[in-house]
């Protein structure tokens, strides 16, 4: 009877670990090669503010998890308050806002190979390339920090005020494209200067879409995400394109949320605070979420969930993707090659490490413990 009962807990385990993944032992790494292909998505943390906690988790095909690896192999702290990565000149550039610096990282061994380190008040957040040798990183604090993507990295060339505060960035036809809620501003990547920005009033964020990045289509089009309103309620989803040469909106698309009493199961009764968005490799499917009603109710007693829509930027239609019961808030979204959903749960925001939680498409949910905060998922392009 024993030993029944015994082979029932092993079997009960093994199935709750095929679930929740496991942190992989950090330490050490002297030689290590961490990043080879086996890596399933990169996540940025960023630690609660003053903590000096930012961090890095690599999440493995096997699930397994490495929760600071940049600590791991470097013997010391990425920094305060990780923001962003992005890939640039095949290396990793991560902006650490409260640390006023971006951090050059190595995509194999994860080594540090530079830090770009701020000589004046900034808080960067957002990187992207400019030319071969440079890129431009925004700040909370109304300007634009230019800096070398090439050795030697040293302090940044040029801190450049601009009109507003800018989060996220678009680089395209030799432009800087800049979204605010005063509208989109645009900058010649070769000569950025306030006194030379337009603004493409017509597209423009608010706070609850202001965590929407923009995105570039597979035509090379911009789009961006707003919440369509009448009489101060949001009446709809509007994806706005912009050409890039041109300098305006030439299409909109809006998906209407339904009336926000009805009962019926998968109905789009209202929008998403602090909505996310994201495209396919192929550049043709924008995602993005809503809030349906559902059949179950969820934690709070309420039959509501969010649903992940998306749309075709060719046609403009709109379709249900996947709905995600018992998901409240997310504090970063993002959907893989293969078209599989990933979330950044922060549970209760108390500086507790947090979740990622990944939805396969038949509506599994494997969930990664991973650092404090996460906010960001990147999938390597050397993924096999």
């Amino acid at each position: 009877m024993q030993l029944r009962r015994l082979f029932y807990l092993l079997i009960a385990l093994c199935l709750c670990m095929s679930f929740l993944s496991c942190d992989k032992q950090g330490m050490p790494y002297p030689e290590g090669i961490m990043g080879n292909g086996d890596i399933e998505a990169i996540v940025v943390n960023e630690g609660g503010i003053n903590s000096n906690a930012g961090c890095i988790s690599l999440i493995y095909k096997d699930s397994t998890v490495v929760v600071d690896v940049f600590q791991d192999v470097n013997h010391r702290p990425l920094g305060d308050v990780a923001q962003s990565i992005a890939m640039i000149n095949g290396k990793y550039f991560v902006a650490l806002d409260n640390s006023k610096k971006v951090e050059v990282i190595d995509p194999i061994t994860f080594k540090s190979l530079g830090t770009i380190l701020y000589s004046q008040a900034g808080s960067p957040r957002q990187i992207v390339p400019i030319s071969e040798t440079e890129a431009v990183v925004s700040d909370l604090r109304q300007q634009l920090v230019r800096i070398r993507t090439v050795p030697p990295y040293g302090p940044p060339l040029e801190y450049i005020s601009v009109p507003r505060w800018i989060e996220y960035l678009v680089s395209t036809e030799n432009k800087v494209f800049g979204m605010t809620q005063g509208g989109l501003y645009v900058f010649d990547a070769d000569n950025i200067n306030k006194e030379f920005a337009r603004v493409i009033k017509d597209i423009y964020n608010e706070e609850d879409t202001k965590t929407c990045q923009m995105l570039v289509d597979k035509n090379g089009m911009i789009w961006g995400l707003m919440n369509q309103k009448r009489s101060g309620s949001v009446t709809g989803i509007t994806l706005k394109c912009v050409d890039p040469k041109r300098e305006k909106v030439v299409k909109s698309y809006t998906l209407p949320i339904g009336n926000p009493d009805s009962q019926i199961p998968g109905e789009i009764i209202g929008y998403i605070n602090y909505n996310r968005t994201d495209i396919d490799p192929t550049g043709t499917w924008i995602y993005f979420n809503v809030k349906t009603r559902s059949i179950k109710k969820n934690d709070k007693g309420e039959k509501e969930q969010q649903s992940v829509y998306r749309m075709n930027v060719e046609t403009g239609t709109f379709e249900l993707y996947q709905n995600l019961p018992g998901v409240s808030m997310m504090y970063g979204f993002a959907v893989s090659p293969e078209g599989e959903i990933y979330l950044c749960d922060c549970l209760d925001y108390t500086r507790q490490r947090g979740y990622i939680r990944h939805y396969l498409r038949d509506g599994t949910k494997i969930s990664h413990k991973v650092g404090v905060y996460p906010s960001q998922i990147y999938f390597p392009k050397n993924r096999q």
